[in-house]
């Protein structure tokens, strides 16, 4: 369905001369990749809507998107599995602060939260065949994780001090995922 679209707004630019014939594969990439991430907030902003968690949602989508588009990881190989994991993540962050944060206090979430950071420092930027990032892009993502992990690391001293718990497991909880997804991609990689 997307792609039928972004194909129809390709042949309409082509038509024109908006773009080149050259250009068409990096214009289609771009334009599925927009419409993906609009269909998943949109979605995201849907679940929001039915919890009552907007404000949960809206930071999670606001810490994790850069976290994620900069460390990069393994990614779904159908937009429709992408969409359903991504999905998934954001039901689950809100299934499980309603049962974790009362439970731990923030030394165990600032240590996960460390752990999680110096793995992401370790190991990210990670590439998949599909999104494969060149030595330049690299030094460049990194210093863009640094950059987004010290502003998070502020942010998340800030929380604990107002004593903010559910911001504090949500960045926690973006972590962790984030360091599950790098995990994947370096496993599915050694096995082939």
């Amino acid at each position: 369905m997307i792609e039928n679209l972004v194909d129809k707004i390709i042949n309409k630019q082509l038509e024109e001369n908006i773009i080149s014939i050259e250009e068409v594969n990096i214009y289609k990439y771009g334009y599925i990749l927009v419409c993906e991430v609009f269909v998943n907030i949109i979605i995201a902003l849907i679940i929001a809507g039915i919890s009552g968690k907007w404000l949960l949602v809206i930071l999670f989508l606001i810490i994790y998107i850069p976290l994620r588009s900069f460390c990069g990881g393994w990614h779904a190989d159908k937009f429709w599995k992408c969409t359903i994991y991504s999905n998934l993540i954001i039901v689950l962050m809100l299934i499980n602060i309603e049962y974790i944060v009362d439970r731990f206090n923030n030394i165990v979430f600032l240590s996960n939260f460390i752990i999680c950071s110096i793995c992401i420092f370790c190991f990210a930027p990670v590439d998949t065949k599909t999104k494969l990032i060149s030595i330049d892009e690299k030094k460049v993502y990194r210093k863009k994780i640094r950059i987004i992990v010290l502003l998070h690391f502020i942010v998340y001293i800030m929380m604990i001090l107002m004593d903010w718990n559910e911001i504090v497991y949500l960045i926690t909880f973006s972590y962790v995922i984030q360091v599950i997804i790098l995990f994947i991609e370096k496993v599915r990689r050694k096995k082939k």
